[in-house]
């Protein structure tokens, strides 16, 4: 029924018997692929050979033959048995951005948007932990305005993408660098050199795959990144929900989904928690109220905010919930310190054509704490080797609200922004800003981030 949302090309069929032939390979043996010599790494990882395909495999944990199968996404699940009609009113319905496809893999159907003129400048976007690629539509269709070529897809167990099984496959880095891999092969052009903007658990996505693949990079751009979070943020709670083993399995999946659930009603409670920190945006600052987002994602859509596209995956991906909780705990979102410096090295001894990190921080975000992101990224990065932008008044929303900010970023790498002189200039966060936010909430539960 939804043929029209194929993918520009057929997908290759090569990769099943390169698969098979592979072993798996711990995940710290990633490390080893940023030592060999750039041929040889671009050999490996070429977006139209065989062998590129090979190495999304080695990248894995777990073999094949160990794995339970995918948690099917709505696509599968819900989609047949919608018309047309229905499906149109859906806060995420299928046509919701163009260029769709979805890409087959050992780990599940991966849904995929790629638009904007074929030689463009190359952006790949990666949303953050629950709420899917339609979460960047905005950012997508204004950097497509000027000139760009985008792509976005669906992580694992979010939106239109299946979910692997956690019982079997952990929502960590190799899974994830996998998945982006995965989703640069299917391309019908070579994305051999291109952009990274990552949002929240985006951005901790992103730094890790371009510490991996410097020579892939050529501008990263971190939007309210995890990867540094400070772990005395920490809440007892989170820790007994999502680290002990003393609850069973069924009872925290339970659990998670009454934090998630927003229900499109008033939050005031736990602003700083993961569980709500796309679906609540500020509403004072004085009295530190917060309100369920009514960010409309797709244009002409009033189904399409973002807490109803949360509640909808609540409701509509069996795999969602159980996805949100293995990336809380397995996912590069506390102590990538030793990843970030490997980026650091990179840049400084030009590895690759990354010159620079741009860090986007919203100013009185209670996730991703601009002053203490600021302190830890400079120290592991280099004051040289990163620029920090804080936007006033933006929350941790910062991706989805303030598009136009990250545009003016991206083509500041691309040489085409505007002078230091303009409103592209880079803010620090003061002292006094910090004690305002630290009013908005005490200890962020989880792994916070979006």
């Amino acid at each position: 029924m939804f043929s029209l949302f194929a993918s520009e090309k057929p997908q290759p069929k090569a990769a099943e018997v390169a698969i098979k032939r592979i072993s798996s390979i711990s995940a710290t043996q990633l490390s080893r692929f940023e030592r060999l010599p750039k041929l040889q790494r671009y050999a490996i990882i070429g977006a139209a050979s065989v062998g590129g395909l090979s190495l999304l495999w080695t990248l894995t944990a777990s073999s094949r033959s160990a794995r339970r199968p995918p948690v099917p996404s709505p696509r599968q699940s819900l989609l047949p048995g919608l018309s047309p009609e229905d499906a149109g009113e859906l806060p995420y319905h299928p046509a919701a951005l163009p260029g769709a496809r979805d890409v087959d893999s050992p780990f599940g159907t991966i849904r995929v948007y790629e638009f904007g003129p074929r030689d463009g400048e190359k952006v790949l976007l990666i949303h953050g932990i629950s709420t899917p690629s339609i979460a960047l539509t905005d950012l997508a269709h204004k950097l497509v305005g000027r000139g760009r070529r985008v792509m976005l897809f669906d992580l694992f167990g979010r939106g239109y993408s299946d979910a692997p099984s956690p019982d079997t496959t952990h929502y960590d880095s190799s899974l994830y660098i996998t998945q982006i891999l995965l989703c640069l092969q299917s391309s019908p052009i070579h994305w051999s050199s291109f952009t990274m903007v990552g949002y929240s658990l985006g951005g901790a996505i992103a730094a890790d795959f371009t510490s991996y693949f410097p020579n892939l990079v050529r501008g990263l751009v971190l939007v309210a990144p995890g990867g540094l979070i400070r772990k005395k943020h920490i809440a007892i709670s989170s820790k007994m929900l999502y680290q002990s083993s003393w609850m069973p399995e069924w009872m925290v999946s339970k659990l998670v989904a009454n934090r998630l659930w927003t229900g499109a009603k008033r939050v005031e409670t736990a602003p700083d928690a993961v569980e709500n920190a796309e679906t609540t945006t500020t509403a004072s600052e004085g009295n530190a109220k917060y309100l369920s987002s009514n960010q409309m994602l797709l244009p002409g859509n009033p189904h399409s905010t973002v807490s109803s596209v949360v509640d909808w995956q609540i409701k509509n991906h069996r795999g969602f919930v159980p996805a949100f909780i293995s990336t809380i705990r397995h996912a590069p979102i506390h102590n990538q310190h030793h990843r970030w410096s490997v980026i650091r090295e990179n840049i400084e001894s030009r590895a690759g054509p990354l010159k620079e990190v741009w860090i986007v921080l919203g100013e009185t975000d209670p996730i991703i704490l601009a002053d203490e992101l600021t302190e830890d990224a400079k120290a592991v990065l280099g004051e040289d080797n990163v620029r920090i932008k804080v936007l006033e008044g933006a929350g941790h929303e910062v991706a989805i609200e303030r598009a136009d900010d990250i545009v003016r970023v991206v083509r500041r790498i691309d040489g085409k922004g505007e002078s230091s002189s303009s409103k592209e200039k880079e803010s620090e966060p003061s002292s006094s800003k910090k004690s305002s936010r630290r009013k908005h909430g005490g200890s962020h539960a989880g792994s916070s981030t979006r």
